[in-house]
């Protein structure tokens, strides 16, 4: 992002355009072509927040059926129990002495309830939070190319936007990447050397 922001300081956003191709990322590469393209801000933040709210509501389907799967797994269980319960009683007689059977019934008969459980926190829960997760670092990546789009059509200096960026990302996210520069760290370095 800062490479394009450089880019369109010293030879303007048209110059951009040879560069969209090269990207890889659908949205990004709409994002500079409409950067090209609009030349007001908000028809673009419009155009790329429209996008982003697609996005959310489909995601939002998606998990909401997972969601839906893991609060109904539970009571699927409990039917199989009440059907095995059923089938259970009705195979008993008492004039048989099968009775002694009545042990090995019962206990199968807990296990659809065992099974709504595992597959209701098990399997629907944790995909519909992994989708969840993969929603929000999604909506946060596509985010952060809005605002640097934005940053770049209104001719923000790249060091700027760099450290305007750097604060969108997570700070779990920061600690994994290699060490930007702050403007605070440069000043003090600048400032060493000057008394040196």
């Amino acid at each position: 992002m800062v490479e394009y922001a450089t880019i369109a300081r010293k030879s303007g956003l048209l110059a951009l355009e040879e560069k969209t191709n090269e990207l890889a990322d659908p949205f990004f590469r709409f994002a500079v072509q409409s950067m090209i393209d609009y030349n007001d801000a908000e028809k673009l933040r419009t155009v790329l927040t429209d996008q982003i709210e697609n996005l959310v509501e489909r995601h939002e389907y998606s998990i909401g059926i997972y969601e839906r799967g893991s609060s109904l797994a539970p009571a699927f269980g409990m039917v199989g129990t009440l059907i095995g319960l059923i089938n259970m009683l009705k195979s008993l007689n008492l004039s048989d002495s099968s009775s002694s059977t009545l042990g090995e019934s019962m206990s199968i008969v807990p296990v659809t309830t065992f099974y709504g459980v595992v597959v209701a926190n098990l399997i629907f829960g944790s995909i519909s939070k992994k989708l969840a997760r993969r929603n929000d670092e999604e909506c946060r990546y596509k985010q952060i190319i809005l605002e640097g789009v934005l940053a770049i059509q209104s001719g923000e200096n790249p060091k700027f936007l760099r450290e305007k960026l750097y604060t969108l990302i997570e700070e779990k996210k920061k600690r994994s990447m290699p060490q930007i520069q702050t403007v605070e760290n440069a000043q003090v370095r600048d400032e060493g050397k000057k008394a040196a």
